[in-house]
């Protein structure tokens, strides 16, 4: 447990802070939090440091078998490592673009004239969201 320690006061000096307009505010102690409160947040951690551990351990297993069941290790290394340097070049042109003065914000405007056109094509109306539905569902259907 951590306490405050307060400087003794000056001879007739009120204890005040400046406030963020400038104004002098008031000086408010905190009362520490309870013992029983550190403990549920404990065991709250604790928790879900436990459910990382066994999602960490799902998945390394399903990496592991997938691996194992791959017959072309090296056209799986190679298209890692391709898109790794993909990433790095998308993300430096990205970089670049968004230097420009005014291109940012052109794109922003663009991407929220195609999210409403999406909206009003796809999700607006009833008929034209069960076929966007469907659609998907039938796209699920074929990879899997």
């Amino acid at each position: 447990m951590t306490r405050a320690v307060l400087a003794p006061k000056a001879a007739g000096a009120k204890p005040r802070a400046s406030a963020f307009v400038g104004r002098p505010a008031a000086l408010k102690a905190r009362v520490a939090a309870p013992k029983a409160r550190a403990a549920s947040l404990t065991v709250r951690a604790a928790s879900q440091t436990e459910d990382l551990n066994k999602k960490l351990q799902e998945v390394t297993a399903t990496v592991s078998e997938k691996w194992d069941d791959t017959e072309e290790k090296p056209a799986v290394v190679t298209l890692g490592i391709f898109g790794l340097v993909g990433l790095v070049a998308a993300n430096g042109v990205l970089k670049s673009i968004d230097g420009l003065p005014l291109i940012p914000d052109l794109l922003e405007l663009v991407g929220i004239g195609f999210s409403g056109f999406y909206i009003y094509q796809n999700l607006l109306f009833k008929p034209d969201r069960a076929a966007l539905k469907e659609s998907i569902s039938k796209s699920i259907d074929k990879i899997l």
